[in-house]
């Protein structure tokens, strides 16, 4: 075998000699020719992964393109079956390094291509022309991918098992169980409001931040899937979502329309959205408490997280407050009707430093500080037999 491939290496060295010069480098042609080769084995070795690369670009157009020659090497491969070397190899790679729960590896929640609903557009794109809603038409001829949009309504099956009930009276031995999720904000007040909790305390919080994740990319990350295999394993008495910081974009509509920033059809959208992925939680959990955007140090920035959060406010009003709880952040950190400010001032004028150097996340002690009013909720709307006490940063 050794033999065999020592062979094919030197034909394949003696056959490049011969695009070799005088000066002994290779020919543009023979350059070009190796790229397109690489780029042709790997598109082939990948299959249907290689879509992945080219749903990250912002382009609509370009994308478009990729995505159409993406679906030409996965056809291809899969028909010869070349397509499974690489998925192949790359469990068996999860397996041996113990990476197979992790995760950031998990194919089964990550990049999610399927067929029905709209798939997103990220980034800037060139302006489509747009008609009266905001929906623009999708070029004819173009094989679009699309991602799955589960349509969860309240009148949608109940899964097996009960949802937790409210009336259930905690303490340090059967401690309130929150599970916080959403987007790389929740690391931050993940960690603020446990160690507001504190230890051994009658609140256990867990928490799972998925960075660049939204309403919108159920593609990149499907996190009506996660909230399914979450909650149906384990029962939380109450659920915390933040995501929105990522959701300042373009996407195509169930309709196959592009549907552009800020207007009526973007933002009914939108709210088809929010509404699917709120209704697939509340059949696991008693009662969601949804964050509100924050005030960031970009001013560009700032003002699409507020157009964001006054959408997702007016969604969260059609919901009884009873299972849905919208939290704003804003009101506490800088506070109310205030700018932006990397400092927290205290009401004893001490100033801990509440956002990070990217002006944009929380600190970890911003994330306790901004976690407060949430922490008060948690102890006023769920019976406890020891009043939970709120460790502040000092």
């Amino acid at each position: 075998m050794v033999n065999f491939f020592g062979k094919i290496r030197s034909f394949l060295k003696s056959a490049a000699d011969r695009y070799k010069n005088r000066d002994g480098c290779y020919s543009p042609n023979y350059v070009y020719f190796v790229i397109a080769l690489v780029i042709f084995c790997t598109a082939v070795l990948c299959g249907k992964s290689v879509w992945i690369p080219f749903s990250r670009i912002d382009n609509l157009y370009v994308r478009s393109a990729g995505l159409a020659a993406a679906d030409a090497f996965s056809a291809f491969a899969s028909g010869t079956g070349l397509d499974n070397i690489v998925p192949r190899a790359r469990r068996v790679f999860l397996s041996v390094s113990g990476l197979s729960d992790n995760l950031a590896w998990n194919e089964k929640y990550f990049n999610r291509r399927q067929t029905g609903g709209g798939f997103p557009v990220s980034g800037e794109n060139p302006s489509p022309s747009e008609s009266g809603d905001g929906a623009a038409s999708v070029p004819s001829g173009e094989n679009f991918a699309r991602e799955e949009m589960p349509q969860t309504t309240a009148s949608a099956a109940k899964p097996s098992g009960k949802v937790p009930s409210l009336n259930i009276l905690h303490s340090s031995a059967n401690p309130l169980r929150v599970y916080m999720f959403g987007d790389s904000q929740v690391y931050s007040l993940g960690i603020g409001l446990s160690r507001l909790a504190g230890k051994d305390s009658p609140v256990h919080v867990e928490y799972l931040p998925v960075h660049s994740s939204g309403f919108i990319r159920q593609d990149y990350f499907s996190w009506h899937k996660m909230i399914e295999d979450t909650f149906s394993k384990s029962p939380y008495n109450a659920g915390v979502i933040m995501l929105g910081m990522n959701d300042y974009q373009n996407f195509w509509n169930d309709d196959g329309n592009v549907v552009v920033k800020e207007t009526e059809g973007w933002e009914a959208a939108y709210r088809k959205k929010c509404i699917s992925l709120i209704d697939t939680a509340l059949l696991y959990l008693p009662r969601i408490y949804w964050l509100g955007m924050p005030v960031v140090k970009n001013s560009t920035y700032n003002s699409h997280l507020a157009y964001i959060e006054k959408i997702q406010a007016a969604v969260a009003s059609e919901y009884s407050p009873d299972v849905l709880v919208y939290v704003p952040l804003r009101d506490t950190v800088p506070g109310e009707g205030k700018s932006y400010s990397d400092v927290f001032v205290t009401p004893d004028g001490k100033q801990i430093k509440a956002m990070s150097d990217d002006g944009s996340h929380f600190t970890v002690e911003g994330g306790q500080i901004v976690m407060k009013p949430l922490f008060d909720m948690l102890c006023r709307d769920f019976l406890f037999s020891e009043l939970p006490i709120a460790h502040m940063p000092e």
